[in-house]
């Protein structure tokens, strides 16, 4: 489950140094998904500002199983990009996702996002190869 949300970005067991490494990063925006109604903490998100006028999604998950499939994903995705696209100064929003990952996917191209073919990355874990897909979505003009 780990690698799904962060990659390789963090190791198993998780630890509290890695997790203060991730929120001391200035460059990274972190936020938690919450139920208004139930005010509960349902998942997270981050968003990672790079030099080069873009920033990319990352560790999105919602974290209750029978709460995905729900159509949560496009509406957080949305506002997610409209933070990106008026509070920082980018062009290009990227996010990786796992090929298998076929939900997620389309949840990406509904909001808007393109794959980019040239930056597929292939990563062995566990001795099976695991690929990310990129994706991307421009700043609306």
């Amino acid at each position: 489950m780990l690698v799904t949300i962060a990659g390789t970005e963090w190791t198993y067991p998780l630890t509290t140094e890695q997790l203060e490494v991730y929120l001391d990063n200035p460059n990274s925006h972190s936020f938690n998904i919450v139920n208004e109604e139930q005010n509960t903490t349902i998942g997270h998100a981050e968003i990672i500002l790079y030099d080069d006028g873009t920033c990319k999604i990352d560790k999105l998950i919602i974290g209750d199983p029978s709460l995905r499939g729900k159509g949560l994903c496009q509406q957080v995705m949305k506002q997610l990009m409209a933070f990106a696209f008026t509070k920082l100064p980018i062009h290009t929003i990227e996010l990786n996702v796992f090929d298998w990952n076929s939900s997620a996917i389309r949840c990406y191209e509904k909001v808007g996002f393109k794959i980019n073919s040239a930056k597929k990355q292939t990563f062995e874990i566990d001795e099976q190869k695991w690929v990310t897909i990129n994706m991307s979505i421009k700043r609306p003009k």
